[in-house]
């Protein structure tokens, strides 16, 4: 089956609705689909209504940020999202994401850029404040804000508090998920790869995103190596937002469909 399950929406930087989204899927061929917006599940119900509608079999999921010397994404997959306590826990990490995003904010405004916006929002991220930029011309294009403003070593970066990778993947299987690390393929070239995985795995990581837009079949063969060495499954998404066109070639595992309970 053919499938994408790293994919956001308006509920946090994406810029197509979820049902929109889902029909920006079923245009793809996609059979099986992940919503996985940033700290965020509040486009799920939405999506999953419509890929019922429109016959594709939808996984509910998050993206977590977290923070260990440098900024690591960790996807979750299945989990109860409608358990209160999972809801209470992950607004304290949207409190965490809020608080970085209002710093960003003061630092451009010292900076004397003004975007009129609301850094306090719901799902607002940097993907946000970088189109932003772009439009009221500060910048060329959204990749030019990260590396000018909202990258490491920008203007406008900050390192407010944030959960660890550990904490992350802990939040995803304490509420029945499947964790997988995120575009890992920085954590490969930096060498940092093997100490995260020797942290994660015991805390209950269950899978690495092997397939990705940018992962060279060299890169990928490097990670499936790692899935065997530590008894990982690979998954795989294009990371879309809605604006780009991110070639992903993926076909389901069979194993994921038991490991996620997709039906």
């Amino acid at each position: 089956m053919i499938a994408d399950l790293h994919i956001h929406t308006t509920a946090s930087d994406g810029k197509l609705t979820p049902a929109h989204t889902v029909a920006w899927a079923k245009n793809r061929g996609i059979e099986v689909m992940s919503v996985t917006d940033h700290d965020s599940v509040d486009g799920l119900d939405e999506a999953e209504a419509e890929a019922k509608r429109q016959g594709i079999r939808f996984v509910r999921g998050i993206e977590l940020s977290s923070f260990l010397d440098c900024e690591i994404h960790v996807l979750g997959y299945n989990m109860q999202t409608e358990n209160p306590c999972f809801i209470r826990e992950l607004s304290e990490v949207k409190n965490m994401r809020k608080a970085r995003n209002v710093e960003i904010g003061r630092k451009l405004t010292k900076s004397g850029i003004n975007l009129d916006m609301d850094f306090e929002a719901e799902g607002i991220g940097r993907m946000n404040i970088a189109r932003r930029l772009a439009e009221r011309g500060y910048v060329k294009d959204t990749s030019e804000a990260f590396d000018r403003y909202l990258g490491l070593g920008g203007l406008a970066y900050c390192t407010p508090k944030r959960i660890t990778p550990k904490q992350a993947v802990e939040l995803i299987t304490k509420y029945g998920g499947f964790a997988s690390l995120a575009h890992p393929k920085k954590y490969l070239a930096d060498g940092r790869l093997k100490k995260l995985l020797d942290e994660l795995v015991p805390c209950g990581l269950k899978g690495i995103e092997v397939y990705y837009p940018g992962h060279f079949d060299s890169d990928k063969e490097a990670l499936r190596k790692e899935c065997k060495r530590y008894g990982l499954l690979p998954t795989g998404g294009s990371d879309f937002h809605g604006d780009e066109d991110k070639k992903l070639d993926y076909k389901l595992d069979f194993r994921l469909i038991e490991a996620m309970k997709i039906n």
